[in-house]
């Protein structure tokens, strides 16, 4: 696929090893297994939001690739990149040399995730040129969607929705913030688990976390409740 296609892009850096802060409620195998439904999860929306030639994971773990590829996504090499945010330069630089249009880089731990959040996310950036969605838990950000790649510095990681303002300010724009619960919950700690299940999604990381039996693992603290109606949606200028 030609990078000129692309719209949307993923960073995974491995299936194994990948998230630890879970590891007091799942095994090594577990998470490496959730990592791969929540990136199948996060692809499958971006597919149906811009088609799947317009989709690629940033990578350079072999597994990562073999899989994106069953998916019938493209393959971004991040040439070993240390980090995400190296990963996503390396593929917003590949894009740049190839088309114009918005871009946007996408986590791949929310698989709450729907097509329309991602076209939202894109058209916003269109209009206003750099959109964010916020991950509230930790000032993080969860997705940046700008205009042209390399419109702004990608900035990932705790209290990072401040450094995307910062960095937009800095080159003259006024971000637009989108505030999405679909878009803020990423699965880093335990308790996302619970809070992911209470949406009660069609996803295939809901149907594993549910087959895990999470709720009878003692001494996790862990306990599903109701699902919860409320969707908080809206977008904020700054």
């Amino acid at each position: 696929m030609s990078c000129q296609d692309v719209r949307v892009i993923v960073p995974v850096k491995s299936f194994e090893g990948a998230k630890r802060r879970l590891a007091p409620l799942l095994s090594v195998r577990e998470r490496a297994t959730l990592a791969r439904f929540m990136l199948a999860d996060v692809l499958a929306a971006a597919i149906v939001a811009v088609g799947r030639q317009s989709v690629a994971v940033v990578t350079s773990a072999d597994q990562v690739a073999d899989y994106a590829r069953r998916a019938g996504v493209g393959v971004i090499d991040d040439e070993g990149a240390p980090g995400t945010n190296a990963a996503v330069k390396a593929g917003f630089a590949r894009i740049a040399a190839r088309r114009g249009g918005p871009i946007l880089a996408l986590a791949s731990d929310i698989p709450g995730v729907i097509s329309t959040d991602i076209a939202a996310l894109i058209s916003t950036a269109e209009r206003s040129r750099v959109a964010l969605a916020a991950a509230p838990d930790d000032g993080g950000t969860n997705a940046l969607a700008c205009d042209m790649a390399g419109r702004i510095p990608p900035c990932f990681g705790p209290d990072s929705l401040a450094r995307h303002v910062a960095a937009a300010n800095a080159a003259g724009v006024r971000p637009v913030i989108l505030l999405n619960r679909r878009l803020g919950l990423d699965l880093d700690e335990p308790h996302h688990l619970m809070q992911f299940l209470d949406q009660a999604t069609s996803t295939q990381t809901d149907a594993y976390l549910r087959s895990l039996k999470l709720e009878e693992r003692g001494g996790c603290g862990f306990e599903i409740s109701a699902p919860r109606q409320a969707i908080c949606a809206g977008s904020l200028a700054i």
